[in-house]
């Protein structure tokens, strides 16, 4: 059985299983998305922001963010459909990061390993003969 805890959303008691929040903010929460989702699948809506579409479907604009990172909304082909990439606040329409915070975090994560190879390499080595 599931713990007991607040939903997250609107502080009511609920089970906790696969959901993270009550069944009321569940649906609510994927009412919001059908609403976003038939909104931008239609044609004449296909150069949409962001705000444009909030402004239609009456849902805030992280909540839409929140469903692009989750990945059940792509916006790739929509030119001006933009959102803040997680690491400059630079509008992007694709992933969570820009390229340019792609590439630095590449950079300081090959420094990291450089680094930790480098450390490895340091450690005094203790061979032992098996005589």
């Amino acid at each position: 059985m599931g713990d007991l805890l607040n939903c997250p959303q609107c502080g009511k008691l609920f089970i906790k299983g696969i959901r993270k929040t009550c069944d009321a903010c569940f649906k609510e929460e994927e009412q919001q998305y059908d609403k976003v989702y038939r909104f931008i699948r239609k044609s004449e809506n296909r150069n949409a922001t962001i705000v444009d579409v909030s402004e239609a479907t009456t849902v805030s604009e992280n909540k839409i963010i929140y469903f692009i990172h989750q990945g059940r909304i792509r916006v790739k082909g929509f030119p001006n459909f933009t959102y803040p990439c997680d690491g400059c606040q630079k509008p992007i329409n694709d992933g969570r990061l820009c390229q340019v915070c792609k590439e630095k975090l590449k950079s300081e994560l090959s420094i990291e390993d450089f680094i930790m190879k480098k450390q490895q390499e340091a450690l005094p080595s203790y061979h032992t003969d098996d005589n």
